[in-house]
């Protein structure tokens, strides 16, 4: 999602204040992932969910679209969880610029594809295999020339370390007749504990939804910044503000130091002084 949105920003000219940001990128991006992982058991519900979030994005008070938002007072929607409560909603904030949301749309209809989401029941994701293919590179890295032989022990080694974890690698050793101690199986037990102590906390939901908003915060207040003060604001820019201001002040300290010694002395008169 996030690579679609930042092709149609720079495709069609949508950046800037207002419209594609990459805050709202970023923002959709996740909704977009929430959605998913919320609904892993239905390709439908996950359909609903993701289209769910563009809608309410485009809302607005004379023209709502939160028929696809979810229900009840622990709705994330602020419209339903007014209905609930039998309240009046809020108002809407601004909507997505018409551009955009002209833009987005196909974007939104592709990525929620009955042969696309179906990929995704049960919560099945393409990390499995991008984490198989860095286990690979990390112990035959890319930029080290590396023979098919060595190439292919990486991968056994890493099919064995992804489905098995550390202790594989004691078969291994065994099979190369190399002795086995206490410690080496107590470090691979360990190794293993760690590993899954570490998945199961980046893969806890309120862990990552609380980074990701971190993240959009920081980089909110970055663009704000950046709006603000235009030209002034962005890497580099301090550098050449004091390049050119030391440039300027020593500039000014030659010529006042000129003008205090008065004019030059010809060149003349000094040899002939000398």
């Amino acid at each position: 999602m996030g690579t679609r949105l930042r092709n149609v920003r720079k495709a069609k000219k949508l950046g800037g204040k207002g419209k594609l940001t990459e805050a709202l990128v970023k923002k959709l991006s996740t909704y977009y992932g929430l959605a998913i992982r919320r609904n892993v058991d239905s390709v439908e519900d996950m359909k609903k969910a993701i289209m769910a979030t563009y809608y309410h994005m485009i809302s607005t008070d004379d023209n709502p679209q939160h028929e696809n938002c979810p229900e009840g007072v622990d709705s994330w929607c602020k419209w339903k969880q007014a209905e609930a409560l039998g309240t009046d909603p809020e108002a809407h904030p601004t909507p997505l610029h018409p551009d955009v949301q002209k833009e987005i749309l196909p974007i939104y209809e592709d990525l929620s594809r009955n042969e696309l989401l179906e990929r995704c029941l049960g919560g099945h994701t393409q990390n499995a295999n991008e984490s198989f293919n860095s286990t690979v590179w990390r112990l035959a890295p890319k930029h080290l020339h590396s023979g098919l032989k060595v190439v292919e022990v990486a991968a056994y080694l890493a099919a064995s370390l992804f489905n098995e974890g550390n202790s594989a690698l004691l078969l291994v050793m065994n099979e190369l007749k190399i002795v086995v101690g206490s410690r080496c199986f107590s470090y691979t037990q360990e190794m293993n504990e760690r590993r899954v102590s570490r998945q199961n906390r980046r893969s806890a939901l309120e862990t990552k939804e609380t980074r990701k908003a971190r993240k959009e915060e920081l980089q909110a207040q970055n663009e704000a910044y950046e709006e603000e003060e235009g030209l002034l604001y962005g890497a580099g820019i301090a550098d050449e503000h004091v390049k050119r201001h030391a440039g300027f002040t020593c500039r000014s300290v030659h010529a006042t130091v000129s003008r205090q010694a008065g004019p030059a002395e010809p060149l003349a008169d000094r040899r002939a002084r000398v």
